[in-house]
């Protein structure tokens, strides 16, 4: 039998009479079974089952489940409920309804799903002496579930307390105690050192700290934020996020102070990139041939040299002698598949600089006034990357006609997405005023872009489908062994972007794999034809 059948069974022979000895006694072999996987007790295992089967389960609901007709008979049970919660099989959070006043309510965790449903041993997270590389992993997995909502606000409290006092030889608990911070405090001052290590983010937003503490505790946190009596603004340890001098009050950031003294005991030399999501590395990215129209081949050769490390910053100093801003934002359009975000790529790859690409569709969300906040997030995040030693990366926005569209016009007073739309906008064209990275816009619609991102945009290049002898020479790239005159009749006969001659080389390399038969002239004709997208002409409709 599985583990799952093991657990159904329990179920199955539990009666009106509760956790009885007959019910013990007959549920043994599958209590034991279930027992061996979670290192628990046939009381503990037959909760368990309990609650796996109600889950999420409230302790008056459980109590009456397990015919306790009485409070007090609960009693007997909690003990072994509390250490099902140390031992992570099980989670208590309390709901607040206004009958009862506070209500116990209990689940399960994932990773316990995770081993009912391998039927595997379940190893249970040890929080207790870690060394601070595991001290601070431990800390990112909790802050990780609550991202994907596997926690919530109460749990997540209780498990990074629980760490911070099961590891008071680290650095960062020490420092904590000599300051004499409250709990709260070393709590946020926690987040923010675990977000620093792990995701190299030393910017924090009231949104995740909303996210990790709840409304309510981060409106009392924004409160002495604005009055700047927190301990830790007083402590100097966190301190107002600046851009260009200019303190933003809805980000806060590490101080130099807290990094060097709570963090002593970290490895900050050695930067956590892998872990930045969207963040694309430029030793992965591949060297690829690419084929321009002599014109757009001389924009892409200067903007190249000027992204040089040298000639870029040399060039930033001397447009901030002079009073001018120092970023640089470039708009890469043309029709698709004609190369606008390889070359992105490929300028990165030659000039050694990372990407960070900027997902559109994750700056969209239903909730009035979070898109807004996404896309601030997202310039914050970038921000700090270029005050970091090192190279300034790139920042990405692919496709970025959804955001960077003509502004509408709405009637005073009005609300809805035409609203949020405008104020993502304004939040993209400030922030483009105050750049001093490199930003790159690739898009397949000018026509439908503002003229105030028009104007923001240095650098301009508009892409076009390849001449023909750009087409031969990428004919004969993708297939070395097409003769001069074959690759020059290919280019002449079929008006293909870059994208669609590779996107043919490859079926036709598909074909070899499959057959083992190279294709002459004919068969590559026959998989250009192929390219194009039948359009019905029919009519649709009454006839006129």
């Amino acid at each position: 039998m599985t583990i799952l059948k093991h657990i159904e069974e329990i179920i199955s022979r539990f009666g009106d009479d509760g956790l009885c000895d007959s019910f013990l006694e007959s549920a043994k072999e599958n209590l034991q079974a279930v027992a061996s996987i979670f290192n628990t007790t046939p009381v503990q295992t037959a909760l368990l089952a309990m609650i796996i089967e109600h889950e999420p389960i409230e302790v008056n609901k459980l109590s009456g489940i397990l015919n306790c007709k009485r409070k007090i008979q609960l009693y007997q049970y909690m003990d072994d409920l509390d250490i099902l919660i140390k031992m992570k099989l099980i989670r208590k959070k309390t709901r607040h309804r206004f009958s009862d006043g506070e209500t116990p309510t209990y689940s399960i965790p994932r990773d316990v799903i995770y081993s009912i449903r391998k039927g595997e041993v379940h190893k249970n997270i040890s929080y207790e002496n870690l060394n601070p590389e595991d001290f601070f992993d431990c800390a990112s997995d909790i802050l990780d579930a609550v991202e994907e909502e596997d926690l919530s606000t109460e749990d997540v409290l209780i498990d990074l307390n629980y760490l911070l006092q099961s590891n008071k030889h680290t650095c960062f608990v020490k420092k904590s105690q000599e300051y004499n911070l409250r709990e709260d405090s070393v709590l946020l001052l926690f987040v923010f050192c675990c977000i620093l290590i792990k995701k190299d983010q030393d910017t924090v937003g009231l949104r995740k700290i909303k996210e990790i503490f709840g409304t309510s505790k981060a409106r009392e946190l924004l409160m002495h934020f604005k009055s700047k009596d927190h301990d830790l603004l007083l402590e100097g340890l966190i301190e107002p996020f600046c851009n260009n001098g200019v303190a933003d009050t809805e980000y806060y950031k590490l101080s130099d102070k807290a990094i060097t003294e709570f963090l002593e005991d970290m490895d900050l030399n050695v930067k956590n990139k892998n872990k930045i999501s969207n963040l694309i590395l430029t030793n992965d990215i591949r060297a690829k041939n690419l084929y321009y129209n002599k014109k757009i081949k001389e924009k892409i050769k200067e903007l190249t040299a000027l992204l040089d490390t040298a000639n870029f910053e040399k060039v930033q100093e001397r447009l901030n002698e002079n009073g001018m801003r120092t970023g640089f934002a470039c708009l890469f359009s043309g029709p698709p598949g004609t190369g606008k975000t390889e070359t992105v790529y490929q300028i990165a790859r030659e000039t050694g600089r990372d990407i960070y690409l900027v997902d559109i569709s994750e700056t969209k969300s239903m909730w009035f006034g979070e898109s807004e906040k996404k896309i601030k997030e997202i310039f914050v995040r970038y921000q700090g990357m270029v005050k970091k030693d090192g190279l300034t990366p790139i920042l990405l926005f692919n496709e970025a006609d959804a955001i960077f569209g003509k502004r509408q016009e709405l009637p005073k007073g009005r609300t809805g997405p035409g609203q949020t739309e405008n104020a993502i906008q304004n939040i993209i064209l400030q922030e483009m005023e105050n750049l001093s990275g490199i930003l790159i816009a690739t898009t397949n619609m000018t026509m439908n872009l503002d003229k105030a991102f028009e104007r923001r945009f240095l650098y301009k290049i508009e892409f076009d489908k390849p001449d023909t002898e750009s087409k031969r020479k990428m004919w004969q790239n993708f297939i070395p062994a097409l003769s001069d005159e074959d690759a020059a009749h290919l280019a002449k006969k079929f008006d293909f972007s870059g994208g669609q001659i590779e996107n043919i080389t490859r079926k036709n390399l598909v074909s070899f794999i499959l057959n083992g038969k190279t294709s002459d002239l004919s068969k590559l004709e026959s998989l250009c034809h192929d390219e194009f997208i039948e359009k019905d002409t029919a009519r649709i409709g009454f006839g006129v």
